[in-house]
């Protein structure tokens, strides 16, 4: 699926919030096409430093009145919290979504607590992390083929 974001006409700094809110909502393949006013090369940067690997940036046309990119998802996201407050385990949709990840996409779990026995599973499986403490009680961990 693809969404169109045209971000010229929003405020600046309301532009980064909307985008990373539809970027959070892909699943791998989907694309957000991004039109501005000057080159995102900030908004790139700030993927790169916090969601490594999770977006593939393609651009389609670089200025000078506009420019457009696609913003492809690669990462699979599984939040686990409204799972675990009812007291559901998450690990065997975990796994089986882990099963059906491709060779360039990466998973993404957000849980109440760093998911430390899953990060060894997954280690053994060749995976790398990145655990992130996004709010207090609040994780977010990237999971990468090694």
């Amino acid at each position: 699926m693809q969404y169109v974001i045209d971000v010229r006409d929003v405020i600046p700094r309301d532009r980064h919030p909307m985008i990373f809110g539809q970027l959070d909502a892909l699943v791998p393949g989907d694309v957000v096409r991004l039109v501005n006013d000057h080159d995102p090369v900030p908004l790139r940067y700030q993927l790169e430093a916090t969601r490594p690997k999770e977006f593939t940036w393609n651009p389609i046309e670089t200025g000078p009145e506009q420019w457009v990119i696609d913003i492809v998802g690669n990462a699979r996201t599984i939040d686990a919290r409204p799972m675990l407050a009812t007291g559901q385990d998450p690990f065997e949709l975990i796994m089986s979504t882990v099963g059906q990840l491709g060779d360039s996409e990466v998973l993404v779990i957000y849980a109440p607590f760093e998911p430390v026995p899953l990060e060894g599973v997954l280690g053994d499986m060749g995976f790398t992390y990145t655990a992130t403490e996004i709010a207090p009680d609040d994780w977010r961990t990237t999971f990468t083929r090694g």
